[in-house]
């Protein structure tokens, strides 16, 4: 899967239109194609790819329940995220069933 439709940068990757991938098998393997496309000290590299899945699946989920839909149609996986926010992530990755 070629990962075209993102931009990286050391502290975060901002990935456009992200709900149109659903699946916990597709947003993986996109994270994988864009990890061996970008830099090693890109953030899509340095954080924890569970962790990236768990936080665009959360997006996914607000955007198809119709909450925040303007800032959920695109995903930014931060490389420092608060434990607030992945304790959060995991919460709602639990209700994900895509």
């Amino acid at each position: 899967m070629q990962a075209n439709n993102a931009k990286t940068t050391p502290t975060n990757t901002h990935i456009y239109d992200s709900y149109l991938i659903r699946s916990k098998a597709a947003i993986r393997a996109y994270l994988q194609a864009l990890r061996e496309q970008a830099s090693p000290e890109m953030a899509v590299n340095q954080r924890d790819l569970e962790s990236q899945v768990r936080e665009w699946r959360s997006h996914n989920l607000f955007y198809w329940l119709h909450i925040f839909r303007s800032r959920t149609k695109d995903v930014d996986l931060e490389l420092n995220q608060s434990w607030f926010r992945e304790l959060f992530c995991r919460v709602v990755d639990f209700f994900y069933f895509w």
